[in-house]
């Protein structure tokens, strides 16, 4: 007998998509509204508005008070949130399964219905403000967007998601409202559902609170960015030098995006990664460091990340140039190839273990590739990955021609450093 997906999929009237996965064992459900658009589809003159919408939404609407937002999930023990990102803003909600409704009702009420009041709208700008002052005082993350910027220069996504502080100053009511209704429509809307919930009944919710959304999507011309070798130094008084190394990488569409991340694994994404082990483990010049991808839609850029103090971070960049080089040149033993497949399946299963965590993943999927692709499918392109695959990417990755170098710390000038492999 073949077996029934438990992910399933309805596209509406409208254009809107309904994804839901059956999960009958669990009393919650989570649901998400995905707008396929981050701080990659603003322009320079509008930074920050996604994000700014995104808060806006959460500060009351025609017959619900902020407070009351709030006070209603609070009232059935459910949780309520957003986020944005490069390339997407999500709304969610948890809630047990009995207390659904009241979830969809909320969340479709803020989503469709925000007043987008003035006076809350200028406190909520302070409240923005102080978020990206709060982000400048923290290195170890400030230091990923400086390296983003720097190696996505003139690309929108180089461009922090917060903005800046003077673009979201000079951010009008009339241009969230504008910016809303451009990218806020059903084609370019999924609504998904993790949990104890039939699809019939997601379908039907989503048609009531949502099938009366209408507008087309403002389709964007997708560029790639233009990657060279840079160094770059961010002047701080604070102890350590925070610095980010990288260049390009795989797209989310690429063939090779799960070859890549067995190789970043291998290089610093876990704990008995090289990088960890001969940087940390054996030689204690860093608390922290570590390697990721961040692959878009087009393209992707990898970057290894360490804080080390002024007396150590040469040699934690010497350290790092060695493994790069080595890799590139030998490449990786069978055994940390079986290691870093092994680490992958049980991070990615443990990860899923939650109805949010699901509906997330299966959103993210039908974002990016118009379908969910399963946790099966997954394991066979992890397990499909040999040693030869690794040489490869690293051989045409690990290139000096767009390495990338920022740094931030208390330093009077960038450092002389070669950079070659």
């Amino acid at each position: 007998m073949a077996k029934i997906p438990s992910v399933k999929k309805t596209i509406l009237e409208n254009g809107l998509t309904v994804v839901s996965e059956f999960l009958p064992k669990v009393r919650s459900v989570a649901m998400g509204i995905t707008v396929g658009t981050g701080s990659s589809s603003e322009e320079e003159k509008n930074l920050g508005i996604t994000h700014f919408i995104e808060h806006m939404c959460f500060k009351g609407t025609e017959k619900r008070s902020a407070f009351q937002i709030a006070k209603e999930l609070d009232e059935i023990g459910g949780r309520i949130n957003a986020f944005t990102s490069k390339d997407m803003t999500m709304f969610f909600a948890v809630v047990l399964d009995r207390h659904l409704n009241i979830a969809v009702d909320v969340l479709s009420d803020l989503f469709l219905s925000s007043k987008f009041d003035f006076k809350e709208m200028e406190m909520e700008r302070g409240v923005i403000l102080e978020e990206i002052n709060m982000y400048e005082d923290t290195p170890d993350e400030l230091i990923h967007d400086f390296f983003a910027e720097t190696i996505l220069k003139g690309h929108p996504s180089a461009w922090p998601t917060l903005g800046t502080p003077q673009t979201v100053k000079n951010l009008k009511r009339i241009d969230l409202l504008e910016y809303k209704a451009a990218h806020y429509v059903p084609d370019n809307i999924i609504v998904s559902f993790a949990g104890n919930i039939w699809h019939y009944t997601a379908v039907s919710l989503v048609k009531k609170y949502l099938g009366g959304l209408k507008g087309k999507k403002h389709h964007l011309t997708h560029l790639h960015p233009k990657m060279e070798s840079q160094l770059k130094l961010k002047r701080k008084k604070i102890d350590q030098v925070h610095l980010c190394l990288g260049g390009r990488a795989v797209s989310q569409m690429d063939p090779d995006r799960y070859a890549f991340t067995v190789l970043d694994n291998i290089l610093g994404g876990s704990m008995s990664s090289r990088l960890f082990q001969e940087v940390r483990e054996k030689r204690g010049l860093a608390y922290s460091i570590f390697s990721s991808v961040m692959p878009f839609r087009d393209f992707g850029i990898y970057y290894i990340y360490a804080g080390a103090s002024k007396a150590n971070y040469r040699k934690v960049l010497d350290l790092i140039m060695i493994e790069l080089s080595s890799i590139k040149k030998i490449g990786v033993t069978a055994e940390e190839l079986k290691r870093a497949k092994e680490h992958l399946k049980g991070t990615l299963v443990l990860g899923l273990e939650s109805t949010s965590a699901r509906m997330s993943f299966i959103a993210r999927s039908e974002h990016f590739y118009g379908k969910t692709i399963t946790i099966d499918e997954i394991f066979k392109k992890i397990d499909e990955v040999t040693q030869d695959d690794i040489l490869r990417l690293a051989e045409r990755y690990f290139s000096d021609k767009c390495l990338t170098l920022t740094m931030i710390g208390d330093m009077p000038r960038l450092p002389k450093l070669e950079l070659a492999l």
